[in-house]
């Protein structure tokens, strides 16, 4: 009965614990308001990385990225990148106004996450993690549920599994309780993405309202005001919202890597950066790529990043990495691609001609991205964490 009420009832007073402790970065320190926090999230990992006990978590090979641009497809280069950047242009939805469009837009990159529930979504729902989340966000929108900061404290367990098709029982059993006969749901594997579903949504719509927000879509375009960059809309992202703040704490020493606050803001300037100036950051170049679960299987697959034999072990079998051999995977991830991004550099002062999309990390993580979903890569194993609401 308790499940039931909490599936059904009102949303509480208390947020998921599970989503609690996937924000495994809450405490760590933010860095300054100062800093350039794109330098910071590149000098961080490359501190990270380069720092590790011997023999290292993840090894980065900085003489293959001038092999790799060199062998690199130029066409399929910028026709993969220009097919992610335009994702938005061609949701199935009619929006009322700029603002609305831009809350869903942020609201699905605010909740990239339930990457390490893959193989169980796959199973029971037959879509991935990003699809889940983009169905999940589009059933809000056409149900013409509030999604703004009000709306989505109201949200409860329930609410989730219907909107986002993630089933919170799983197998029935018979039990006997004297004379009579119950049979009892088990949980199913997949609630625990649902509870940190839940408690992102609901995290965020305190947060805006205590800040004096309408909605995310008004945080968003408050900030872009106040100073038209994507490295201020990140920094005031990661300071606000624990669910952006994707950060580690290892050894003592803190990595920065702030995937989905990087992602909203290079999704807000491809959509809406040609038609109004505040969104057209200049600064897009700079970012690091938004490293989740993909980047760094492709990143392996091209001999650009090699794990410990334990944390290739661990993912042939699709075992759960701890968060210093995530860290470790995802930092990593960050350095080699800086390292390509230099020998794209390097080759284009000799004359090497690449395509119409420059190369940096931005465009690389989206070419990664969606290089992962070609099907004889798609199969390639990919690191599990589930305990995070970072990716």
């Amino acid at each position: 009965m308790a499940i039931i009420s909490e599936v059904s009832g009102k949303a509480g007073t208390e947020l998921p614990k599970t989503w609690t402790e996937a924000c495994t970065g809450a405490n760590v320190p933010l860095p300054p308001a100062s800093a350039n926090i794109f330098q910071l999230v590149s000098e961080s990992a490359a501190k990270f990385t380069n720092s590790q006990p011997q023999p290292p978590l993840v090894t980065v090979s900085s003489s293959k990225a001038k092999e790799y641009i060199e062998s690199l497809d130029i066409l399929k280069f910028d026709k993969y990148v220009k097919h992610v950047n335009n994702w938005s242009r061609s949701l199935p939805l009619v929006f009322d106004n700029i603002a609305q469009e831009l809350n869903l837009i942020a609201l699905v990159d605010l909740l990239q996450i339930g990457s390490g529930f893959r193989r169980e979504l796959h199973e029971a729902t037959d879509r991935g993690a990003s699809n889940t989340i983009n169905f999940g966000c589009m059933s809000l929108h056409i149900s013409q549920t509030s999604i703004d900061a009000k709306g989505l404290q109201g949200l409860n367990l329930g609410d989730i599994s219907q909107h986002f098709g993630i089933p919170l029982f799983g197998k029935e059993r018979p039990m006997q309780e004297g004379n009579t006969a119950v049979t009892i749901s088990e949980a199913s594997s997949l609630r625990p993405l649902a509870e940190i579903i839940l408690g992102t949504l609901q995290d965020t719509g305190r947060r805006l309202e205590q800040a004096g927000f309408s909605s995310l879509a008004d945080f968003i375009i408050t900030m872009c005001a106040e100073k038209p960059t994507a490295a201020h809309l990140v920094t005031k992202l990661v300071a606000a919202f624990p669910s952006l703040r994707d950060a580690a704490e290892i050894n003592g020493q803190q990595v920065y890597l702030f995937k989905k606050a990087q992602l909203i803001a290079y999704d807000v300037c491809q959509r809406f950066g040609k038609s109004d100036p505040k969104f057209a950051f200049s600064d897009i170049d700079q970012m690091t790529i938004f490293v989740d679960n993909v980047v760094p299987a492709m990143l392996q697959h091209h001999g650009l990043i090699t794990p410990s034999q334990e944390i290739q072990r661990k993912i042939n079998k699709g075992e759960e990495l701890s968060l210093e051999e995530t860290t470790a995977m995802r930092a990593a991830s960050i350095v080699a691609a800086q390292c390509v991004v230099d020998s794209a550099t390097e080759a284009a002062k000799s004359g090497f001609a690449f395509g119409e999309i420059p190369v940096c990390q931005a465009t690389l993580d989206n070419f990664w991205w969606h290089e992962g979903k070609e099907p004889e890569l798609r199969a390639i194993p990919r690191l599990v964490c589930k305990k995070t609401v970072y990716f």
